[in-house]
């Protein structure tokens, strides 16, 4: 089934906010045959690309960086921040939220009301 925004014989732009290796590579094997995709932990570097390789059909966005885990969304590194940025620059994508932090993702989707939220283990559960 072809994704939102797939053009034949076109990869799918998809920048990913994650900061797990481990679901790199799951990122990677479900998404790498049909999509180009652009991966960071950092929100300075995800933003840089925003507007230097954009437009992207879709953007993942995981809220807690840096290994932590149930981080305050105003710290600086994350996804909150990220998902703020997207707003302000009203950026047309579709955008994942894949976090397991409920407050975190409840926050993001206050600035991003499109944003569809599906925790990462509901991602591709049959991964």
């Amino acid at each position: 089934m072809p994704l939102k925004g797939e053009k034949e014989g076109k990869k799918t732009k998809v920048l990913i906010l994650e900061d797990s290796e481990e679901r790199r590579r799951v990122f990677r094997k479900q998404l790498s045959a049909r999509c180009d995709l652009y991966f960071f932990d950092r929100v300075e570097e995800a933003k840089r690309a925003l507007d230097r390789f954009g437009p992207f059909a879709l953007i993942y966005l995981d809220h807690d960086l840096d290994g932590r885990i149930y981080v305050d969304s105003e710290e600086e590194n994350t996804g909150y921040q990220l998902a703020k940025y997207i707003a302000h620059k009203n950026l047309k994508a579709e955008i994942i939220i894949h976090t397991m932090n409920l407050r975190g993702a409840a926050r993001m989707r206050e600035v991003l009301p499109h944003a569809t939220h599906i925790a990462f283990p509901d991602l591709f559960p049959w991964d």
